[in-house]
């Protein structure tokens, strides 16, 4: 049996950092191999909370590079739309805020709780706490923004008042998909029981995080790799084995997995649960296997299955959207917080002239096409 949410111990922050320096100075990083950064900790309420702090690192993974985010990932997402003319523009438009974002030094940055996941969860500080820290940072990272990221309206909203009236920006990033925990409506969800059904008779067989062992986790890398890097985008994190099986040991992150016949892994989710939200920043699956299996209907199935039993709340991403309406999901604007008060006035004026250009279009066009 799965081990409960409340007798999971959960890997300090501080640790956290310290093990993932260890990883990421061997060559080729031994942890995430598409992110440089500096790790850092701060202490938040008694908490540890993880910092990563850039420069410019253009290449690096969207989750330590706010540049990638709005650039080098918009610029991926572009043949998901239809409409040419439409295409066209916004591509004439990302070259244009891409030579002024550099300018404004954006991958520049302190990210605060940046577990270098796609997403984070996002503790709701209080005011003072807020407060606080934003003047410490602030003062000891003079040419560097502050950001927050994985910001929503349905579970950070009272954080995101606090933050705007400290003075931080609320910069729109994606649209990501709730199932929420009152009521959990979603759970009678035609296609979620039909899922549940599919997962009771399947011929594949479910490997509970205490059960898997440590070759396990190449199988993982490379079910991960295959959907999220070969089909989606390199710009996603490039964890290593080594990195889910650090995860595994410190039960940061407990990985639900598929065995076939052969005793093979050919399907692997991860889930990350802090503060009583859910997320699974790792997920995979062999996708050259036939796709009447259903894998990534197996997946999702053992993940909202868990979030049901644990009467908790998931934050299932971003991507996929159709698949996630149909099962409940809830698609809410998933913003970044952006701090450049003690900035240089050039570089101020440019990130706060695109944040109110996001705002007024973005959030929009992320419903509209479920980005």
């Amino acid at each position: 049996m799965p081990l409960p949410s409340s007798e999971i111990k959960w890997f300090p922050a501080q640790a956290f950092v310290i093990g993932l320096e260890a990883m990421q100075c061997h060559q080729p990083p031994k942890a995430i191999r598409n992110v440089q950064t500096e790790l850092d900790s701060i202490c938040i309420e008694e908490h540890v909370i993880p910092l990563t702090r850039n420069l410019h690192e253009y290449n690096n993974s969207y989750v330590c590079s706010p540049y990638t985010a709005y650039i080098r990932y918009a610029r991926d997402e572009l043949g998901l739309i239809d409409n040419q003319a439409l295409r066209l523009g916004l591509r004439a438009l990302i070259t244009l805020a891409s030579g002024l974002l550099r300018l404004g030094q954006i991958n520049q940055t302190l990210s605060i709780n940046n577990w270098l996941f796609s997403t984070n969860i996002v503790p709701n500080w209080q005011a003072e706490s807020v407060r606080q820290f934003t003047q410490q940072l602030a003062s000891k990272n003079p040419t560097h923004s502050l950001s927050i990221r994985s910001l929503n309206q349905e579970t950070n909203a009272e954080l995101m008042q606090i933050l705007t009236a400290n003075g931080w920006q609320l910069l729109p990033a994606r649209q990501v998909y709730l199932f929420l925990q009152g009521g959990q409506a979603w759970w009678k969800k035609n296609n979620v029981q039909n899922d549940q059904r599919l997962l009771r008779k399947t011929e594949f067989t479910l490997i509970q995080p205490i059960e898997h062992n440590s070759p396990d986790f190449e199988a993982i890398e490379t079910c991960f790799n295959q959907l999220f890097i070969e089909k989606h985008s390199t710009l996603n994190p490039q964890f290593s084995a080594e990195y889910f099986e650090f995860l595994h040991n410190h039960k940061l992150v407990e990985f639900f997995s598929f065995r076939n016949a052969e005793g093979r892994i050919i399907a692997s989710i991860g889930l990350f649960t802090q503060h009583g939200l859910i997320t699974a920043p790792i997920l995979g699956y062999d996708t050259d296997l036939p796709q009447k299996l259903g894998l990534y209907r197996l997946l999702i199935a053992i993940l909202l299955k868990e979030t049901h039993h644990r009467q908790q709340s998931l934050n299932l991403s971003s991507g996929a959207g159709d698949f996630k309406r149909q099962r409940g999901g809830k698609p809410v604007v998933e913003y970044t917080a952006l701090y450049t008060n003690h900035l240089p006035w050039l570089t101020r004026i440019i990130l706060k002239s695109f944040s109110k250009l996001l705002n007024k279009f973005a959030p929009e066009f992320l419903q509209k096409h479920q980005l």
